[in-house]
C-alpha cells in the first residue's frame, strides 16, 4: 500500500495542532487569582521545501495554514504561592496546498478543542522563579473525513503533559523552558481504506530569553525542537519520526495594564520528516478582566 503522500501530510497535523500550545515567552508567569482572561491568536505560516529521512525530495510542495484560536482563562488562587488556571481553547484552521502538493487540495473549519488546567508554583527564590505543570487534553471532534489528505481534527484523542520552569535572573532577565511529551490513541479510520494509524510519543522543548526593554515592552528570542512521533499503519512501521528544530522572535508590549499585544516571526531550522516552515508570523491579543 502507498500511505506516504498522506502520512507526510498527517505528520504534520500534531505540528499544527501543537501551535495551540506552543509556548510563548511568558506564557506560564501566574496571572492575579480570580483573575479572567481573553487571548485571541492568529498564526499564519508558509512552507515550500518537503523533507523525508532528512532528504529533501521537493522545493515546490507548497503548504499555507492560517490558523485562529479563542483561549479563555480563569485564575484561581489555591494558596499564597499556588495557583490553579483552568482553560479551554477553540481552534480554527484553514489550509491550502499548491505546487507539488496541489492533489491534496484545501481545507478549513475547526479543529479538536483543548481543554488544561496549569498548576503554578511561585518559589521562595531570589526574584521569585515560577515551576508549572499543565496537563492538555484534545477533544477527537474536529473537521475529518477519512477520504481528505488534509483534516483539521486528528480523529483521536490526544494528551499532552508540558513541565516549565522560569528563572527570573533579574527584574529585567527571565529564561523561560518548556519540556513536554505527547500521547495519542490510535485512529482506526484512517485512509480511503479506513486503516488503524498508531503514533508513538512525541516529544517537544521550547525555551526563550526574555529582556524587558521598559515597564510595558519585552524582547524575547527562543526556539525548540521536536522529535518522536514515529507511526504505524496496521502495524507496519512507516520510518517516519520527526526531527525539527525552529526559532523564534518575540516582541510584547502592554498597551495598558490589561490589554497586552504580542507578536511573533519564525522559521523552522532544520527537518527531518515533513513541510519545513519558511515563514511564520504569530499575532496575540490579551485581555485580563
Amino acid at each position: 500500500m502507498k500511505w506516504s503522500h498522506s502520512l507526510l501530510v498527517l505528520g504534520l497535523l500534531p505540528f499544527v495542532k501543537s501551535q495551540a500550545i506552543e509556548v510563548a515567552p511568558g506564557d506560564f508567569e501566574p496571572l492575579p487569582a480570580g483573575a479572567n482572561a481573553l487571548l485571541i491568536y492568529y498564526q499564519h505560516a508558509d512552507r515550500s521545501d518537503l523533507y523525508q529521512n532528512g532528504h529533501k525530495v521537493s522545493d515546490n510542495a507548497k503548504l499555507s495554514t492560517d490558523i485562529g484560536i479563542l483561549r479563555y482563562i480563569h485564575a484561581i488562587g489555591l494558596s499564597e504561592n499556588l495557583s490553579w488556571e483552568p482553560q479551554l481553547l477553540l481552534p480554527f484552521v484553514q489550509m491550502n496546498a499548491s505546487g507539488d502538493v496541489g492533489f491534496l487540495g484545501d481545507s478549513r473549519g475547526i479543529g479538536d478543542p483543548i481543554i488544561t488546567a496549569p498548576l503554578k508554583w511561585t518559589l521562595p527564590t531570589a526574584n521569585k522563579d515560577v515551576f508549572a505543570l499543565a496537563p492538555y487534553l484534545f477533544f477527537p471532534v474536529g473537521s475529518y473525513d477519512k477520504n481528505d489528505a488534509l483534516n483539521l481534527g486528528e480523529n483521536r484523542w490526544r494528551a499532552t503533559l508540558q513541565a516549565a520552569y522560569i528563572h527570573h535572573f533579574s527584574e529585567q532577565w527571565a529564561l523561560d523552558t518548556v519540556a513536554e511529551a505527547s500521547w495519542v490513541s490510535a485512529n482506526n479510520d484512517f485512509g480511503s481504506t479506513g486503516a488503524k494509524l498508531e503514533e508513538n510519543t512525541r516529544y517537544e522543548y521550547q525555551t526563550s530569553l526574555r529582556y524587558k526593554w521598559t515597564p510595558n515592552t519585552t524582547f524575547a528570542v527562543g526556539g525548540g525542537y521536536i522529535a518522536g512521533a514515529a507511526t504505524t499503519v496496521e502495524g507496519v512501521d512507516q520510518h517516519d519520526g520527526v526531527a525539527t528544530s525552529y526559532g523564534r522572535l518575540t516582541v510584547t508590549h502592554f498597551i495598558e495594564p490589561s490589554l497586552q499585544i504580542q507578536a511573533q516571526i519564525g522559521k523552522d531550522i532544520e527537518v527531518e520528516q515533513g513541510f519545513k516552515e519558511g515563514a511564520r508570523l504569530n499575532l496575540r491579543i490579551l485581555k485580563v478582566f
